[in-house]
């Protein structure tokens, strides 16, 4: 604008006309952009990110005021790196276009995970290459999206070697836990770092051993303990069979438990029944222990081709509060994958999985109280623990994951191939609402949340206030993947 500076007097004029025009015109895109609202449509559906290149594998955590704050691996400059945006109620998108750089170092950040701070904000982690070997770092950024830690991330492992399978949670105390697989031992071992509210790390330098063994252990779970500590769980593959292993850290990252076996801190066993266990999933039991439930293969020890599913409830010291080696979920002798788990709030947790009892995969899901008996029970089924049918629409359903609702149910959100039925192509995204009956709220076999032309991945979701849910996911339909979101119903 600067050639315009001494001209005239009609120069200035339109100059400020220019400008006006600039102005206005700005003012008018962002109040389109920020009047953005949910599509009522399946197949539209809320772009939140369509930076070009591809975005992928999004996280999300509630905001606190029935939005949601959410978090994703980007492409758009070449290496992968981490961005954010704010979603409110109404679907507005409170940040920038296409969302704000949380790292964007030249190095590669990918597979993020997030967790609230407790005051409308988030942590999120990640791992992180600018040392060679992939490390973790995380950050804090508070409502407007404002980072409140050391610009590039504060480290949480930067051992010289890998660490691999990141999760995370919140500590409750405005911090964050953090959980990997590691590999300075020469052996994939199991470490955890807590950082606190200003990330700094409160357990020993690149984290304490939850697990440090011979052989491998693999897939680390946990939730808070409630008291700053974490219990953790994961399937170990250093005894004949594969089995699952927990242990309790304390808020000053000390082991808790002990099984008595071997050194001060061994882990307790869940399940070290014949044949191979894998996958846990861990939900709280509201009185500072926690349920279990696995894959397990015990009663088909040959050919691994039929897992089902077995629970167990541990207590806040350790104890084993059901049978040795856990209880079925479903007895029926089909292949059954993939559990998710919540609390139901009233000391007990529902579970959902795939299994193919009718060939392709369906979903299916049951209730199970305190003292490990099922609550849901199929009408037309001879078994107690048969489950509840979610979907069991033509062709394959998988990775069906759960959020809670007010009135003890669930919604059920999953992976659908209705359309082709195979698992490779067309994918769709859909949901269900079941009360604490069982009963399903909408449509029989789901409603849709996406079902727009290609594929679309790795869906996840959080519940709202007012027994809805916001789901977000990586979607195909354009060129290269991008980020949707969509508020159900």
């Amino acid at each position: 604008m600067r050639r315009f500076k001494d001209i005239s007097i009609r120069g200035s004029l339109l100059q400020s006309s220019i400008c006006l025009v600039l102005i206005t015109l700005s003012v008018f895109i962002v109040i389109t952009f920020a009047r953005a609202e949910w599509s009522s449509s399946a197949t539209q559906n809320l772009p939140l990110c369509t930076a070009e290149n591809e975005q992928r594998f999004p996280v999300l955590i509630t905001d606190g005021e029935d939005g949601a704050i959410v978090a994703w691996s980007d492409a758009r400059h070449a290496n992968r790196d981490v961005f954010a945006q704010r979603v409110s109620a109404t679907g507005d998108m409170h940040w920038n276009a296409d969302g704000i750089p949380i790292c964007d170092l030249p190095s590669s950040q990918s597979w993020p995970l997030i967790v609230s701070d407790t005051v409308g904000g988030a942590i999120l982690v990640w791992g992180d290459t600018r040392h060679g070997n992939q490390d973790s770092y995380a950050q804090r950024i508070d409502a407007n999206g404002n980072k409140l830690w050391n610009p590039e991330g504060m480290p949480v492992c930067t051992h010289p070697t890998l660490q691999d399978d990141l999760n995370a949670i919140a500590d409750n105390k405005g911090g964050a836990i953090v959980v990997w697989e590691d590999w300075r031992n020469g052996n994939q071992d199991i470490y955890a770092q807590r950082i606190d509210a200003s990330g700094k790390p409160l357990w020993e330098a690149n984290g304490v051993p939850v697990y440090r063994g011979e052989g491998d252990q693999y897939d680390p779970v946990m939730i808070a303990d409630g008291e700053g500590g974490a219990i953790f769980a994961w399937w170990d593959i250093s005894t004949p069979n594969w089995n699952i292993f927990a242990q309790r850290l304390s808020a000053d990252g000390k082991p808790m438990w002990n099984s008595g076996d071997g050194a001060e801190g061994a882990p307790i066993p869940v399940c070290t029944a014949i044949g191979n266990q894998g996958a846990p999933v861990a939900v709280s039991d509201e009185n500072g222990g926690v349920f279990f439930v696995w894959s397990d293969y015990r009663n088909d020890p040959n050919f691994y081709t039929r897992a089902q599913l077995y629970a167990q409830r541990i207590t806040a010291n350790g104890d084993a509060l059901w049978a040795a080696d856990g209880i079925l979920v479903c007895d029926l002798q089909v292949n059954q994958q993939q559990p998710d788990c919540i609390r139901d709030g009233h000391g007990g947790f529902i579970v959902t999985w795939w299994d193919e009892r009718d060939i392709f995969a369906d979903i299916y899901a049951q209730r199970i109280n305190a003292n490990g008996e099922v609550l849901w029970h199929r009408e037309d089924s001879d078994s107690e623990k048969s489950g509840i049918p979610v979907c069991t629409e033509g062709g394959v359903q998988r990775l069906p994951q759960l959020v809670r609702t007010d009135d003890a149910g669930a919604i059920v959100y999953w992976l659908d191939y209705r359309e082709d039925f195979g698992d490779t192509t067309e994918d769709a995204i859909y949901a269900q609402r079941l009360d604490a009956d069982g009963k399903p709220q909408w449509q029989i076999n789901g409603i849709p949340v996406c079902s727009a032309p290609n594929s679309q991945i790795t869906p996840q979701a959080i519940s709202t206030n007012t027994n809805a849910a916001i789901v977000v996911w990586g979607d195909a339909r354009g060129s290269d993947e991008d980020i949707y979101i969509q508020r159900i119903p």
